[in-house]
């Protein structure tokens, strides 16, 4: 069944009721995609029977293979299926705002973020990264050449600084898995033809080129620098919502080589603490880049309003690509999806992404390794060994998987404000 077919749409009250659980889902479902499907399984499956759980998962399964924030397609898609493309927005804003409301709050508070109990940030999200490598990698499908694409793209994103590397990654992992991987995969059946919307696409195309082209422009034209920076901050979060193969991770790796390493609006430390905070808050990890041009836009000397435009400017942006290439995408991925190089290809794409992420645990870490433990035997302090216990700890932890990521946040959080530097 596709998820675009008129007849399984569902009457008007029983679509309130599927925001209100949209909306409930996106206050209460935290620790990121590994947690998010099985709380949508609970809640939309099982206790009120909008789908299937056969539907559910293949809608996933279809959504994992897209650029984007993979269970916000998810649940959008669920949308689309039950009510059309308005329900399908709707459900994306009722999914995404609570997290997005709750970012933008700690984002422009200058208080929260100055505050000392922030500085044991860096080693726990160091934790995480390490975590994000090692659980993804397993998911890689076993092969020599995505082992290669893998090890290659994550030491080409760490060793060379610049934002071309991940279209050219995901590019060169998708051309060499479809024409080296030699292995089976299983037989697929073709779908009825359906109707492509091409006009998502070159949506997906004229905002890019629109907004790319008007930041250029102004970029290069001093006097309307203040009107730019909104617009360059805009195309940046775009081109990454379009290129985030790999969910929350890749997206976190492609804005720390974009924003800290490469156009240097953020540092380290302040990229750590956004990306400690998104791990507590519910709903979508994408929901980073609020944050993110929101502290940028601080940088640039705007003012509140600027600020909070900064928090707009990254929920429209992140998000707006990859529900565009959700509406446009299912009709051909039904057609084509049976093809082998097609499918060989995304083995390749998924393996470049995990890479990207582990370019930026090595960028993080090794500032961590700088900074914390290149001082452990010549000048050791106690800080230093509360950092590398606070990484240890938090990997222990995240490994074990019995304890819930925001309560890791809360408790380095606790920590920091209990033995402040």
């Amino acid at each position: 069944m596709s998820i675009v077919e008129s007849g399984s749409k569902i009457r008007t009250g029983k679509q309130i009721k599927f925001l209100r659980a949209a909306f409930w889902l996106g206050l209460t479902a935290f620790g990121g995609p590994q947690l998010h499907l099985p709380q949508f399984k609970k809640r939309l499956v099982d206790k009120h029977r909008f789908i299937s759980a056969q539907d559910l998962t293949e809608i996933n399964a279809f959504c994992s293979l897209l650029p984007g924030p993979s269970t916000t397609q998810t649940i959008t898609a669920i949308g689309l299926k039950l009510g059309g493309p308005f329900l399908a927005i709707l459900t994306l804003l009722f999914w995404a705002l609570p997290g997005a409301i709750l970012m933008s709050a700690l984002a422009l508070s200058p208080k929260f973020l100055a505050a000392k109990h922030l500085h044991l940030m860096q080693p726990m999200v160091a934790g995480f990264l390490v975590y994000a490598v090692v659980s993804m990698a397993p998911w890689i499908k076993r092969s020599v050449t995505n082992y290669t694409i893998f090890l290659f793209c994550g030491l080409a994103g760490f060793l060379f600084n610049t934002p071309i590397i991940f279209p050219l990654g995901v590019l060169m992992g998708g051309f060499l898995s479809a024409n080296l991987n030699k292995y089976s995969l299983p037989e697929v059946k073709l779908s009825p033809k359906k109707t492509i919307i091409w006009r998502n696409l070159f949506a997906i195309g004229a905002i890019f080129l629109l907004i790319g082209g008007t930041g250029l422009i102004l970029s290069l034209n001093q006097g309307y620098l203040n009107i730019a920076q909104p617009v360059i901050l805009m195309e940046n979060s775009y081109r990454i919502g379009t290129l985030s193969f790999g969910g929350g991770n890749a997206m976190a790796a492609m804005s720390y080589e974009q924003y800290v390493v490469y156009q240097h609006r953020l540092s380290a430390e302040e990229f750590n603490t956004g990306l400690g905070l998104i791990q507590a808050l519910p709903g979508p990890n994408f929901n980073l880049a609020v944050y993110l041009n929101a502290i940028s836009m601080k940088h640039f000397d705007y003012g509140f309003w600027g600020q909070l435009g900064g928090c707009l400017i990254g929920l429209v942006a992140i998000f707006l690509p990859g529900t565009l290439m959700l509406f446009f995408a299912y009709p051909i991925w039904d057609m084509l999806h049976h093809f082998k190089k097609i499918r060989l290809a995304l083995d390749g794409i998924f393996a470049a992404s995990v890479g990207f992420i582990l370019s930026a645990a090595l960028m993080l870490n090794s500032l961590f390794v700088k900074d914390r433990l290149s001082n452990l035997f010549t000048q050791p302090t106690w800080h230093h060994w509360l950092d590398i216990g606070i990484f240890t700890v938090t990997l222990i932890m995240l490994i074990s998987k019995k304890i819930p990521t925001p309560f890791i946040v809360l408790f380095t959080i606790l920590i920091g404000w209990l033995l402040p530097l």
